[in-house]
């Protein structure tokens, strides 16, 4: 693949950014694997978090609010990946109020931490993330697709007038490669609630100047003021068309009798998926307003005091789209305490030296509906504990495996959000 650079963000290489890999996926051949937001590779928190920062400080810096004054000790931490947690504690506190009324929505599945990351530095707005999960009970305010993912559907179950009333609406993802999934998005939001400003925000855009064309041709048709913004831009040539193949994977397998060793037990939402699994408010699927995401730093706290046991080289693991709520907790942990988040996107896995996706492994979960999930690079990673932290657990066997293989690596210790009932017991 050929990259060229347009723009970058005052201090920053792409080398910090990204690295590419190789997808086993014929829709698309390939990814940027974010070295930043804590989805395929583990990352420090603050990584993270100060990514989220410096688009927020974009998009205050356009709509004329002044963004955030220390945005070079963020860049320095990215680019020499030497952090410094008080400078994220500091940079948490940085808020503004969006000149019009705003609703943040971050992209399933690697773009729901960056998305709370965004907004958590905005007051009186809203914010919510897509999903890809089956929820019972509710019906999604609109779906829109994502041609070339795994999984192309995606859902947004916004409450009653969240979207209605927005004047202005962010759409926040890692990346944009050909502008498609932007486009689908913005026309299904204006199909379903018409009238509004959109803002895109990206680490990365890689759209051709016809593909940027084509989206500015759309927008003018239907009078929509829509401003792209990332910290990014360039184009990029694919040289090789052919999607890797690799021999089929078996999935994880283990028994045990493990059960989580802490169950949080946060106000959890009536509704759920169709495969049980419950959900808490704090996770975003379901809006948050500023308010409520506030206290998302006390339930971090409150969560790290009741572990059974505190480690300073850990790794956090979050699971699928929860992504933001195992930052926080890391975040809290005071140490230098890694991040990672099990994935849906299938990745070609190689030794080749400079290739960033080394090892995979592959699993099934009980609220995947069938779509597998892999975590990678676990060997890679110098840790001495594992958080494992999950939304809710439903049938405990299926987490066996998972559990098994984590505890190859170091020794675990499994939290869920919810105390839900289980549907069985392991004798």
């Amino acid at each position: 693949m050929n990259i060229s650079v347009t723009y970058a963000y005052q201090g920053l290489s792409a080398e910090s950014l990204f690295s590419v890999a190789l997808r086993v996926n014929k829709n698309r051949q390939f990814l940027f694997v974010s070295k930043l937001i804590a989805k395929h590779l583990a990352v420090h928190p603050s990584l993270a978090l100060g990514t989220g920062t410096l688009l927020a400080s974009l998009l205050m810096e356009e709509v004329g609010v002044g963004g955030y004054p220390e945005t070079p000790a963020l860049v320095k931490m990215i680019e020499t990946g030497v952090v410094n947690r008080d400078i994220t504690l500091q940079s948490l506190e940085f808020k503004k109020t969006m000149p019009q009324k705003t609703v943040f929505i971050g992209m399933a599945e690697t773009a729901t931490g960056l998305g709370h990351s965004v907004f958590q530095h905005f007051e009186e707005s809203a914010y919510i993330h897509t999903t890809r999960e089956e929820i019972t009970g509710i019906t999604p305010s609109f779906v829109f697709e994502e041609e070339h993912s795994h999984a192309t559907s995606h859902k947004v179950y916004a409450p009653s007038g969240m979207l209605e009333q927005a004047e202005t609406i962010v759409l926040i993802d890692d990346e944009i490669s050909t502008g498609n999934t932007l486009l689908n998005l913005v026309c299904a939001l204006d199909d379903q609630f018409p009238g509004k400003n959109y803002v895109s925000l990206s680490i990365l855009d890689w759209r051709s100047d016809s593909q940027k064309e084509k989206i500015e041709k759309i927008m003018a048709e239907r009078q929509i003021d829509l401003k792209v913004l990332s910290l990014m831009t360039g184009q990029f040539e694919l040289l090789h068309s052919t999607a890797p193949t690799e021999p089929e994977m078996s999935l994880l397998s283990g028994v045990g009798h493990r059960t989580p060793h802490t169950e949080l037990g946060s106000e959890k939402l009536t509704i759920g998926s169709k495969t049980g699994q419950r959900y808490i408010s704090q996770t975003g699927r379901f809006g948050l307003t500023s308010e409520q995401h506030d206290e998302i730093g006390s339930w971090a706290k409150t969560a790290v005091e009741k572990l059974v046991s505190v480690s300073d080289k850990a790794l956090v693991i979050g699971v699928g789209e929860n992504m933001y709520l195992p930052l926080r907790f890391a975040l809290a942990l005071e140490g230098n305490a890694l991040v990672q988040t099990t994935t849906r996107s299938p990745i070609f896995a190689s030794p080749m030296a400079d290739y960033p996706i080394k090892e995979k492994v592959k699993f099934e979960l009980p609220d995947a509906f069938g779509v597998s999930q892999f975590i990678y690079n676990l060997n890679e990673v110098e840790i001495d504990r594992i958080y494992l932290i999950a939304e809710s657990v439903i049938a405990l066997s299926d987490w066996q495996p998972l559990l098994t293989y984590l505890e190859k690596k170091a020794p675990v210790e499994w939290i869920s959000l919810t105390t839900t009932k289980r549907s069985e017991e392991i004798e």
